[in-house]
Order: C-alpha cells, then sequence, then structure tokens
C-alpha cells in the first residue's frame, strides 16, 4: 500500500520491538481509556482477535462499561468491564505477562485499573506496551508506539497486523478483525470526514470492506443505535446551548439531575458534543458534565488550527488538535468561570499569531 501522505507509515522494522515483547508473553491483557469509544473498542478486539489466531491467552478488560452503541463489539471481543472488586479481572492483570494499552498515552487514563496494573509490574513479570495516536505520550511504558500523524489507533493497529503478517507469512484479518478495525477507524476520522483521513486511510478502510467489515452495517449500530434515554437528553441539553463572543464559543452544561431526569448515562453526552460546532461561526465548543463525585468533566472541540488539546493540558488533560477534554478538580460554578476566561484568552492570543 502507498505511504500515508500525513507523516509515514511504520515498517516492519519499527513495530519489532513491540512485536518482540508480545511473542515473549503468553497470557496477555488489552485495555484502553476511560469512557471508552468506538477507536479504542475496535482496536482491543481487532488486536484480540489476532493475538488469539497465534496461540496467545488474551483477556480484554476496561475500567467503565461499553457503551450501548458499541455492545455488538463488546459481544464479539469478550470485554470485561472491571470495577475494582473483580477478583478474576485482578488475577488476570496479575498473571498476564504483557499488558497492551491502546488510544492513550497517560497511565491515568486507565483509571481504577492502573494501581493494579502497577502492583503486577512491581512484582517483576509484567511489561507494558502502549499503542496510540495522540500528543504528548507519558514515558510509563517499556515499548510505546504512540504516532500522531496517524489517523486513529486503528489504522496504527492495521499496520501492526500488517507486520505481523509479514513476519509469519499468513494472512490474520478475519471479517470480525476488518468489522473491529472499520469501526475504529471510521469513528475515529468522523466517518472519514476529519483532517487526518489521508488517501491512505481511504484505501485502508476499502481493503478492510474486502475482507468482510460490512460499512453500511457498521455506520448503522454506532450511529443510529440511540437509547430512549440519550434521545432525551439530547433534547435537554439542546434547548441549553449558550453562545459568547459573537458566537464563536458555544457552551453547554449537562448536571447530574439532568442525566437522572432523562434516566441517561455520562456516555450518553459524548453523542451531544458534535451538535456544538454545528454553527459556522463557532470557533471553540465546549461541552461541561457534572460528575457524582462533584467532579466537572470537560470536552473541546475546535476548527482549524486551533490547538485545543493545549487548554485541556492545562488542567491535566490532552488529546487531539480539534478534539480534546479534561477532567477539573472541582464544582461545575468553579470550572465554568475558569475555563471561559480562558477560552476568551486562548481566541485572542489565536488572533495576535495569525
Amino acid at each position: 500500500m502507498i505511504i500515508p501522505c500525513y507523516g509515514r507509515k511504520l515498517s516492519l522494522e519499527d513495530w519489532f520491538p513491540l512485536i518482540e515483547i508480545i511473542l515473549q508473553g503468553q497470557n496477555i491483557v488489552l485495555t484502553t481509556h476511560e469512557n471508552s469509544d468506538g477507536d479504542g473498542l475496535g482496536s482491543e478486539v481487532a488486536l484480540a482477535g489476532v493475538l488469539k489466531a497465534l496461540g496467545k491467552e488474551v483477556f480484554i478488560v476496561n475500567s467503565t462499561e461499553v457503551p450501548p452503541n458499541y455492545t455488538f463489539l463488546k459481544q464479539e471481543g469478550n470485554i470485561k468491564l472491571f470495577n475494582n472488586k473483580d477478583e478474576d479481572a485482578i488475577q488476570e492483570i496479575v498473571l498476564a505477562d504483557v499488558l497492551v494499552l491502546l488510544d492513550a498515552n497517560l497511565r491515568e487514563r486507565m483509571g481504577s485499573l492502573w494501581p493494579h496494573v502497577e502492583f503486577a509490574r512491581e512484582l517483576g513479570s509484567l511489561k507494558i506496551a502502549c499503542i496510540d495516536h495522540h500528543l504528548e505520550p507519558e514515558d510509563f511504558a517499556d515499548v510505546m508506539v504512540c504516532e500522531n500523524y496517524a489517523s486513529s489507533t486503528g489504522e496504527l493497529v492495521y499496520d501492526l497486523i500488517t507486520a505481523l503478517e509479514t513476519h509469519f507469512s499468513r494472512s490474520l484479518v478475519t471479517p470480525l478483525i476488518a468489522s473491529a478495525l472499520y469501526t475504529a477507524v471510521m469513528t475515529d476520522t468522523g466517518s472519514f470526514r476529519f483532517p487526518k483521513t489521508t488517501p491512505y486511510v481511504y484505501r485502508l478502510a476499502g481493503d478492510l470492506v474486502e475482507k468482510g467489515a460490512d460499512a453500511s452495517l457498521i455506520y448503522d449500530l454506532v450511529y443510529n443505535s440511540l437509547t430512549p434515554q440519550a434521545l432525551k437528553l439530547l433534547g435537554y441539553a439542546l434547548s441549553g446551548i449558550t453562545f459568547y463572543d459573537s458566537g464563536s464559543i458555544s457552551w453547554l452544561f449537562i448536571s447530574q439531575d439532568m442525566l437522572k431526569a432523562t434516566g441517561s448515562k455520562l456516555f450518553d453526552t459524548d453523542l451531544i458534543v458534535k451538535y456544538l460546532l454545528s454553527v459556522p461561526s463557532v470557533q471553540v465548543a465546549i461541552l461541561m458534565v457534572e460528575m457524582q463525585d462533584g467532579r466537572t468533566k470537560a470536552s473541546f472541540r475546535s476548527r482549524g488550527a486551533l490547538y485545543v488539546n493545549q487548554l485541556a493540558k492545562k488542567y491535566g488533560g490532552g488529546g487531539h488538535m480539534n478534539a480534546a477534554g479534561c477532567l477539573f478538580p472541582f464544582s461545575s460554578d468553579r470550572a465554568q468561570k475558569v475555563l471561559l476566561e480562558d477560552i476568551r484568552e486562548f481566541l485572542k492570543n489565536q488572533e495576535i499569531l495569525s
């Protein structure tokens, strides 16, 4: 396949340190970030399928539940929810030779899983690998492949599987693996709309369809699977959108009362943030969600060359140039006041730079 126009494509030699650590292990645990999405989940299920085909014992353990529109992946991948009391999951981590974190490059993104991973590592047997495409990775893994040129972690896992196929001189992509990878790439490219959707990504998607991914069905399962609760939340939420500074900033706050009134859950809010950037004048969109413990989750979206991941980084978060997030350790009232001032300053500085 042709090398991507944006960045580069990793070679077998580039992948070899990660391949080596995987092949040396027998019991492998895969995980992704809290509040998992299509890229993390699809990458997990695809890599699990390949490793099982290579004779490995593979377990997928995540720290938060799978959103309803991705349950088709949960069924195929046997994804376990870790609630900090799951002795079976803890045992799998302790007995694992290798843990692979997918679609995150910060240890705390593992959530409640990390203390047990850290304990297993201190025992001296566990190796940690990381495959991710976000900016500014943290140095915590034994082997880290973090390439922000990639459209998605799914793109990197596709390339890893291609490297494994070359290494073993055999085909490894089944229709199930193709479907999981297609889900990963489709969702993290915004259905092939975002800037990193290079010609290479389109060819990658075509290859996955050729190998069994049903593009129409996957789109329907992911985007046309709203629960009644999520739809009610959407109705509540859209009426509360606020615009600031001549429409350059859009803002929405979702309280615990709104979640309770609609019977919706935290992952239902992920379906709302896209609407905040739908007005052409909006340069930066913010969705703030009140958490049960009093903290405030913030999601940022932006247009063009506005690096909202820098805003998120200021508060211990991160993400992509145009899509990022963070968690404020204080109430929503304080978070809203602090963040609005910072966003205005952020946009002012961008005007000066341009």
